[in-house]
């Protein structure tokens, strides 16, 4: 290697910063970021969005998470976590009710510690719930059915914290690999986040048959990384491919990052 400087339950995760959507429903944002001093209450404004023909009701609950070395969030309960901010989250609104053709609001707020001094996250869900029987005057729901799951991602970004650099620590050839329908030829790109920062990027990949000249095309894949974490990037190539190859793989972090490239030659022999 040589490394150069929905009447089922829906989960709604995008990436980056696009707003989640269902039928008929959104929520912006997908995620926030508060900054300010340790000691400082700060808030923002989530807006949903009803273009349904019913009312839409949610319940909310906290969660801590993670990713896993495959970049797959893994859940927690709140609080458990080393860098968890859940405790420090208070709504305007628990319940949210949101009627045909409205747009409404919810104001999020972060209450921050006196001692805060490092990144810390958490994710706030969204339950749409459906009730079968009408809600009785003690507020005991009856027959709750959920319908859809949003969830946003909250971070607390103190001032001054260094960014850092994506980097490349290893691009390696897996071999042949086996999904249990179809065959694959993997590549594993091994990348580290050095900063206090959570990063997104986008992996764009060459692969050039050194024999013919001809180009392989190979889909971009879309990476986002907490601080300090490393994290592996599987790419499946076509299991025919016979020959030598050089693959290179480019690291985009965006325009405040320097563009990072790694390269890998390659024989496949049938």
């Amino acid at each position: 290697m040589r490394l150069l400087t929905i009447l089922f339950t829906l989960y709604l995760a995008p990436v980056l910063l696009n707003p989640a959507q269902g039928q008929g429903f959104s929520i912006s944002p997908s995620r926030i970021f508060f900054t300010g001093n340790p000691g400082e209450t700060v808030s923002q404004t989530i807006t949903f969005g009803n273009t349904s023909g019913g009312v839409l009701s949610f319940t909310t609950r906290k969660q801590d998470w993670e990713r896993d070395s495959l970049g797959t969030k893994v859940y927690y309960d709140s609080n458990t976590k080393p860098l968890s901010n859940a405790g420090w989250i208070t709504l305007s609104s628990n319940d949210v009710s949101v009627q045909p053709g409205e747009n409404k609001q919810v104001i999020i707020s972060l209450n921050i510690p006196a001692d805060a001094k490092k990144l810390t996250s958490s994710m706030l869900f969204f339950t749409q719930v459906r009730e079968q029987e009408a809600q009785q005057k003690s507020t005991a729901k009856i027959g709750i059915n959920v319908l859809m799951e949003v969830g946003i991602q909250v971070y607390y970004v103190p001032r001054g914290l260094s960014p850092g650099e994506l980097e490349f620590l290893s691009f390696d050839d897996h071999g042949l690999y086996e999904n249990g329908k179809n065959k694959y030829r993997r590549l594993a790109l091994k990348i580290h986040n050095k900063g206090s920062l959570n990063k997104d990027a986008f992996i764009r990949f060459e692969l050039t048959n050194k024999e013919t000249g001809e180009e392989i095309k190979i889909k971009p894949e879309v990476l986002a990384m907490l601080p300090d974490a490393t994290q592996w990037v599987m790419v499946d190539l076509p299991f025919d491919l016979k020959g030598k190859f050089l693959a290179v793989a480019l690291l985009d972090a965006g325009s405040s990052y320097d563009l990072k490239v790694a390269e890998k030659e390659i024989i496949y022999r049938p």
